[in-house]
């Protein structure tokens, strides 16, 4: 459904940079297959992954889309992926759109906002061991799937400590 709002299908490479810090994002991606994570850097040059997105998730600079701002995110493919690409011009053309499609996106983006909400509320008042069983109930399939540093990063933990946590739980 969601992938027939728009034909603008796209292969992309793992390492790929879809959108800069800085820039206008022109894009919104809707993830078919693999995995974009979107992250910010800090003065100290420390990546903060702000949201993975798996398949089937909507990703973007929602600010810098919308309000045409500098993004401050950038957009990385962590997986070769296949994305379906949203201009704003599609998204305004959404009164074209039949009810379901029109539902499914909204869904898709009440869905990104709630994962937001729990990860802020997470890193301000939860412990570690919380926030990456937070990880795993929000990204069940990535828990396999990605390297422990980026669920480090994720979590605000360094990747030894994150072991740790795996290893208590695991005992559990």
């Amino acid at each position: 459904m969601i992938d027939d709002v728009s034909k603008k299908i796209k292969k992309v490479s793992k390492g790929e940079i879809l959108l800069k810090q800085g820039e206008i994002a022109k894009h919104g991606y809707f993830v078919k297959k693999g995995c974009l994570k979107s992250y910010a850097i800090d003065k100290a040059g420390k990546e903060h992954i702000m949201q993975f997105a798996p398949e089937s998730w909507l990703i973007s600079d929602l600010d810098s889309f919308t309000n045409q701002t500098p993004s401050l995110v950038f957009i990385e493919v962590i997986e070769n992926s296949e994305v379906v690409l949203f201009s704003k011009s599609d998204f305004k053309a959404l009164e074209d759109l039949d009810h379901k499609t029109v539902i499914e996106i909204a869904n898709k983006f009440r869905n990104n906002l709630i994962a937001s909400n729990k990860r802020i509320i997470g890193l301000l008042s939860a412990t570690a061991e919380k926030r990456y069983l937070d990880f795993t109930e929000t990204y069940p399939t990535l828990v396999q799937r990605l390297p422990l540093k980026l669920i480090a990063s994720y979590i605000g933990v360094t990747p030894e400590y994150l072991s740790e946590i795996r290893r208590k739980i695991t005992k559990k």
